[in-house]
């Protein structure tokens, strides 16, 4: 996903919300599927940033535009798709989402040069910042996933702290 010239910015914002609703899909699916039950509480938080994300776009678009915004059907965002049952592991799915997280970030610092407003560059800006923590936190489990041969098997211990 770009911000790219030709776009207007009523499309630039109906594509990072159908980008935030998008994420919220994956991450959402990762814990349902997952086993490991750490990684289900991350993926639960990421759900509801994402969340948060799309409703802090949707009231800049309407403070801006005093419209509700056109969010496409199609995502402009390559999703990753994960299918464990198909021998996927984990960590395939936690790379291809560290790299949305990424692309999220440069869309909202692009996105945020396009727009006049300090407050509304500084929300885009802070968006930005959080993508990136949310790479991090993919990271995380990401490296976590590739050094434990049983990351994701499911081992009652790792329940008797929660």
């Amino acid at each position: 996903m770009r911000a790219e010239e030709h776009h207007s910015l009523e499309d630039l914002f109906g594509m990072a919300i159908k980008a935030e609703i998008e994420a919220q899909n994956i991450y959402t699916r990762i814990g349902e599927k997952t086993k490991n039950f750490v990684l289900k509480e991350k993926m639960g938080f990421l759900t509801s940033e994402e969340k948060k994300h799309e409703t802090i776009l949707r009231g800049m678009f309407k403070q801006k535009f005093s419209a509700e915004p056109e969010v496409p059907a199609e995502t402009m965002v390559p999703v990753p798709a994960w299918n464990p049952d198909d021998g996927e592991g984990v960590s395939d799915i936690l790379r291809a989402a560290m790299q949305t997280e990424m692309d999220a970030k440069a869309f909202y610092e692009a996105m945020a040069e396009r727009i006049d407003e300090a407050k509304s560059r500084s929300i885009l800006g802070y968006l930005a910042a959080m993508e990136q923590t949310h790479y991090h936190l993919l990271e995380a489990e990401y490296n976590t996933a590739l050094e434990m041969e049983d990351y994701e098997r499911f081992d009652p211990a790792v329940h008797w702290g929660a």
